[in-house]
């Protein structure tokens, strides 16, 4: 690109020393060569002044347009291009075409293809230089201004600058003045100021494929992206920007080091906000919006060294190393562990720390409300409740898939593994039928079940103890035939089938009863009342199968006052004997709180 000379303003007072500019230290690569790359600017656009301002404010400094201009006088922010109505240098038109722009956007375009973008780093001061309008109602008033969001990573450290701003009054203006800056701040602002630059450059290419898996665009569709990015040859444009890989590098580490001065999260925090989507960093502000976007300008830097290598221009990055920190840690792709064990190691994981299975319908209804009863809150990450369907139904599988813990890299000792996710108790809680009607049938479905975790670990690479097992697994019968014969009696049964059947097959409350006695007596299901009817030979009435069955969903909440009741008289009382199914919420609600908080870490065996 060539370029052409700009005249010297008359009139214009400039003490470069005052300014802080360096005529032989000017940039290697100026703006507007910056600005000539195809795509530039199509995947972030470029922020007017009242843009950049509302930026900088969600990160946590407020600057008027007269702290702005003081900013650009003693050069720590400068304009990225200011366009005007002259020309500076030949006009350039894309050889490439590029995705639709509006706006702002199609201005600069506009500026850029006739020559009209002035470059200010490249320039002093210009006093004259309006910040503002003279007249506040002017909405469509612009003073040609332009700047990169990338010029905001110099936002974060100007507060203690800024601090030290003094104000006059004039015409019932408040007038800031800025004390020059220190060497160490307006070295960071031209570091700054010159990797920006680089990342600008970088951007349409490398920004949409930050987030692993994905593209995201702006502005554009996904085949003209990918012809873009196959004709991107990153060898020649490192060549073009001279910008070598080593610069990339080194300039990614300073940001990953700044990010990390700032950044207000640590430990396993910082581990986890790697997740979060791009999108959702707009909820974010202050030093911890500004730590976020040094680190995806790092990345943007780090994906183009990673190119060059690929090409022989490098070698490739370094290892990270695990015992001691490194800034490559703090990369946004460099994730150490999974979502699932970030989430674990701060106490957010949503797997459950205990999957309560249960026979089937009553309990399904049942141990959400003994859950509330018991003062306990619903946190589907502790207790998650599971029906069965019946007591015929195997729960191997469901009990492998539940139970097995997830494991990763291995304890320094080997004498452990790192888990995933938090433990999850698989507790079984059934009637005493079908595969739980003996102890010889639950000790082989335990054995199953503790089979197929084993398997499951196995396939991971990883064997465990029989006590770590156990923990993983267990069983619990009712002591009585059925769910309803353990936590009522007779009398009470009697009542709520009359309350939700209409007939009762003709029989009274004493011969209901009676009936309930001699199928608790068999050790048989409730439901053979109305199923089987009377079979004692005694009955006078008669016998048989009801003309419509009792609901057991509407018998148990009509049982359920009843439970209630018990539930609530175990509490006060201090020794107070809880109905079984409220003694089993307690040992779930107390598994899943052993297991609510922390990492964890699993035994294994040779």
């Amino acid at each position: 690109m060539k370029f052409i000379e700009e005249p010297e303003q008359t009139g214009i007072s400039v003490d470069f020393a005052r300014d802080g500019f360096n005529t032989n230290n000017r940039q290697a690569v100026s703006a507007p060569e910056v600005i000539s790359l195809p795509w530039i600017a199509t995947q972030q656009c470029l922020l007017d002044t009242k843009d950049f301002l509302r930026q900088a404010k969600e990160r946590g400094a407020d600057l008027s347009p007269l702290l702005l201009r003081q900013l650009y006088k003693h050069r720590i922010i400068i304009p990225l291009v200011e366009v005007t109505d002259r020309r500076y240098y030949e006009p350039h038109d894309q050889e490439h075409g590029e995705p639709r722009a509006n706006g702002r956007m199609l201005e600069f375009r506009a500026a850029r293809s006739e020559g009209r973008l002035r470059d200010l780093g490249q320039i002093p001061f210009i006093p004259r230089l309006s910040f503002e309008s003279s007249r506040p109602t002017n909405y469509s008033w612009w003073n040609g201004l332009l700047y990169s969001r990338y010029q905001l990573s110099i936002v974060a450290f100007l507060k203690p600058w800024l601090g030290k701003c003094r104000y006059s009054y004039r015409n019932e203006r408040k007038y800031p003045r800025l004390p020059e800056p220190d060497d160490t701040l307006r070295t960071r602002a031209n570091q700054l100021h010159r990797i920006g630059l680089m990342a600008l450059a970088l951007e349409a290419r490398y920004l949409p494929i930050l987030e692993a898996g994905q593209i995201r665009l702006t502005n554009t569709k996904i085949d003209e992206y990918l012809a873009f990015r196959r004709d991107f040859d990153p060898v020649k444009v490192s060549r073009q920007l001279q910008y070598s890989a080593s610069n990339a590098h080194s300039d990614a580490e300073c940001l990953l080091l700044l990010a990390r001065t700032i950044d207000p999260t640590n430990g396993p925090w910082r581990e986890l906000i790697k997740y979060a989507t791009r999108e959702s960093w707009k909820h974010l502000n202050g030093d911890l919006l500004s730590a976020m976007h040094l680190r995806e300008t790092s990345e943007i830097l780090l994906r183009f060294y990673e190119d060059l290598s690929e090409r022989g221009e490098t070698g490739p990055l370094p290892s990270i190393p695990t015992t001691t920190w490194h800034p490559l840690h703090d990369r946004l792709s460099s994730k150490q562990s999974t979502l699932d064990q970030q989430l674990m190691d701060v106490g957010l994981s949503p797997h459950p720390r205990v999957v309560l299975a249960v026979e089937g319908d009553s309990e399904e209804i049942m141990f959400p409300r003994v859950w509330n009863a018991l003062g306990y809150s619903d946190a589907p990450e502790l207790v998650r409740l599971l029906n069965l369907g019946g007591t015929d139904k195997n729960p191997v599988k469901v009990a492998g898939l539940a139970a097995t813990p997830l494991v990763t890299r291995q304890g320094a000792a080997g004498d452990f593994v790192w888990m995933i996710k938090p433990p999850t108790c698989f507790m079984i809680v059934a009637d005493p039928e079908g595969l739980y009607a003996t102890k010889q049938k639950i000790d082989k479905l335990l054995n199953d079940i503790k089979v197929e975790i084993k398997s499951g670990l196995a396939a991971q690479g990883a064997q465990t103890t029989e006590p770590g097992l156990n923990e993983l697994v267990k069983i619990h019968t009712w002591s009585a035939p059925c769910f309803e014969y353990e936590h009522f009696t007779d009398e009470e049964l009697a009542s709520a089938i009359a309350t939700v059947h209409k007939t009762c097959n003709d029989w009274s409350k004493e011969e209901l009863v009676t009936v309930l006695a001699y199928w608790r007596g068999k050790k048989k299901d409730i439901r053979r009342v109305w199923e089987s009817g009377n079979q004692d030979e005694k009955f006078e009435k008669k016998r048989g199968r009801w003309e419509y069955c009792v609901s057991k969903t509407e018998l148990t909440k009509a049982l359920w006052p009843i439970l209630e009741q018990k539930i609530k008289t175990a509490i006060s009382t201090e020794d107070g004997h809880y109905p079984q199914i409220a003694q089993v919420a307690i040992d779930a609600h107390g598994a899943a709180q052993k297991w609510r908080h922390g990492s964890f870490v699993l035994e294994v065996i040779d």
